[in-house]
């Protein structure tokens, strides 16, 4: 056979299998039947490997990472409302707090203020008393000073007189003497 022929008996064969196949389109394409139904078999069979083996499990991973994603979530919204009820809470201790610090402030201003008033009452009183001491010192000192100024002055006086008299005087003229003076200047 030649090589035209063989040639020519390929194209007829083409012909023949264009003919049998039902839509002959796919036929031009190069798709052949018998391979085109191995092929889906082939498909099937990959299909259904890969949805057991790797698409199911990674499916399955990605609900637990779903579940997880979410938990950690309403974790994170519990957490954050424990921590706004723990702010609240806080605040409320240190207004209490603020308010009870105010309110011990104001009682040791009220109490210095009387420690004060009574530590002014009990100056004013150790001074009255102070002073009282100091007149009765004073008086105490003048009645002193009065009483020798009084013998200074008798004794002044009687020996001026005993030199007017140019007498000597003995103790007891000299003593009836002072005492006459002195009565006489307490007058």
């Amino acid at each position: 056979m030649s090589f035209l022929s063989v040639l020519m008996a390929a194209e007829t064969a083409q012909h023949a299998v264009k003919t049998t196949e039902p839509w002959p389109i796919v036929g031009s394409f190069g798709v052949d039947g018998p391979h085109l139904l191995v092929q889906l078999i082939n498909f099937a069979i990959l299909a259904f490997i890969l949805h057991r083996f790797a698409i199911k499990p990674a499916l399955g991973q990605m609900e637990e990472r779903n579940r997880l994603i979410e938990k950690g979530l309403a974790d994170a919204q519990a957490a954050t409302q424990r921590l706004a009820d723990a702010q609240k809470a806080s605040d409320a201790k240190l207004n209490a707090a603020s308010d009870e610090a105010a309110k011990i402030l104001a009682d040791a201003r009220h109490a210095a203020k009387a420690a004060v008033e009574a530590a002014k009452a009990e100056a004013t009183a150790a001074q009255t008393e102070v002073i009282a001491k100091a007149k009765a010192a004073i008086e105490a000192d003048r009645v002193k000073m009065l009483a020798e100024v009084r013998g200074e002055v008798s004794r002044l006086v009687v020996e001026t007189a005993a030199k007017v008299l140019e007498q000597q005087l003995d103790d007891a003229t000299r003593g009836r003497l002072n005492e006459a003076a002195v009565k006489q200047l307490a007058r």
